[in-house]
């Protein structure tokens, strides 16, 4: 999600975890294992195996704030385009187990992008913030990302939660590989012994294109490690 002040989740979030225990270790590279496209969905799936040495515990914060969450993404995305005009570019459950929040993007007409935060408890608008700072060539690619998605939030959620059992704790709507909108969704079943899933949701068709694992560090070798999502 591109927060105004807060860190990348999804994804991206992996990527740096992964080349910063790779650097960690002298840059010895991360073995990677890709399944075979399924032949049902033609959907990748992959992992990539767990470095020792990292600390992740991201699994047991997203179930920490699923519990006490009683407002889901798709309500909170809702609320958030009822409070500003605009299209939902991202979504991120976030604040403490005791006080879940959403934080929403929503990215106007004219590509400034505003973040609403949702109470994930009352669903009710608690801030709301702009991003002012961006360039005018910025917010030009952000008003044609949010124009060009014809599956909004509440589709690819749907899609990636038919895919993959769960709660989804986050959304990000990209151009993957500079030229396809899609969004990348993070969904956390605490009973799922494999971890956090990200499912890829193509933003033009609504299909479902890619699946990652991302495990958490209890599940890693001997009680720690990352696993992240081939999904690309």
């Amino acid at each position: 999600m591109k927060s105004l002040e807060r860190a990348p989740v999804g994804s991206r979030r992996m990527v740096a975890a992964v080349l910063a225990a790779t650097a960690a270790l002298g840059g010895a590279a991360a073995t990677a294992a890709a399944s075979p496209s399924d032949a049902g969905h033609g959907i990748r799936t992959g992992v990539i195996a767990a470095l020792p040495g990292t600390d992740h515990d991201d699994n047991d914060d997203d179930a920490a704030l699923i519990k006490n969450a009683e407002v889901d993404i798709k309500q909170a995305a809702g609320t958030a385009e009822k409070s500003v005009a605009g299209t939902v570019t991202a979504a991120d459950l976030d604040g403490s187990k005791d006080k879940p929040v959403w934080k929403i993007d929503v990215t106007d007409s004219h590509g400034t992008e505003h973040e609403v935060t949702v109470d994930a408890t009352d669903g009710k608008v608690t801030a709301t913030r702009t991003d002012k700072d961006r360039s005018p060539d910025d917010r030009s690619a952000d008003a044609a990302l949010a124009k060009s998605a014809r599956t909004d939030l509440a589709k690819a959620v749907d899609a990636a939660l038919a895919e993959v059992d769960g709660t989804a704790t986050s959304a990000d709507l990209e151009n993957d590989h500079g030229t396809t909108p899609a969004w990348h969704i993070d969904v956390t079943n605490p009973k799922d012994k494999n971890g956090n899933h990200e499912v890829t949701v193509d933003a033009t068709t609504g299909k479902v294109t890619a699946t990652g694992i991302d495990e958490d560090s209890d599940r890693g070798q001997n009680g720690q490690g990352l696993s992240a999502g081939a999904v690309g």
